[in-house]
C-alpha cells in the first residue's frame, strides 16, 4: 500500500516541476534565456516533460534567477542579475529635434566663403593677381 502512495507522490512532484518549468520558460525574458531560443526550450519542456524540465533548470534557465517563474532578481542572498540596457539611436533621444543645426542660408554663406577662399588660393598658386571679391 505504501509503495503505491510513494509512486503517486513522485508522479505528482514530476507533474508540479513540469508545470513550473513551463511557466518559467514562458515568463523568462528572451534575451536572458541560455543556450537555445526561448521557443525551443518551451518545445523541449512540453515534449520531454521530465528530461526537458531538468534540462531547462540546468542549461536554459537564466543565471541568478529567483525561484518564482520569470523572476529576474536573485533570491536567497544571490547576487542580482545584470540588467540589459536598450541602445538608443539618435532619433530616439529626447533632444533629437533640439540639436542646433545651421539653417540652409547659413550653410550657403559658409559654402560661398569657402569657395571664394579656395579660388583666391588657387590664383595665388597660379601667380595671378588677386581680384577683389564680387
Amino acid at each position: 500500500m505504501f509503495r503505491f502512495a510513494g509512486l503517486g507522490l513522485v508522479g505528482f512532484l514530476a507533474l508540479a516541476v513540469w508545470i513550473y518549468c513551463i511557466l518559467d520558460v514562458i515568463a523568462s525574458e528572451e534575451v536572458l534565456v541560455r543556450n537555445l531560443p526561448k521557443m525551443a526550450w518551451l518545445m523541449i519542456v512540453l515534449l520531454f516533460s521530465a528530461v526537458g524540465s531538468i534540462a531547462w533548470l540546468a542549461l536554459g534557465r537564466p543565471l541568478y534567477a529567483g525561484w518564482r517563474p520569470g523572476d529576474m532578481g536573485g533570491g536567497g542572498g544571490q547576487r542580482a542579475r545584470p540588467t540589459t540596457q536598450r541602445v538608443l539611436g539618435p532619433e530616439d533621444r529626447p533632444d533629437f529635434g533640439a540639436l542646433s543645426r545651421p539653417s540652409d542660408e547659413e550653410r550657403l554663406k559658409a559654402w560661398e566663403a569657402d569657395l571664394q577662399r579656395r579660388e583666391r588660393e588657387m590664383r595665388r598658386r597660379d601667380g595671378e593677381a588677386e581680384s577683389p571679391p564680387a
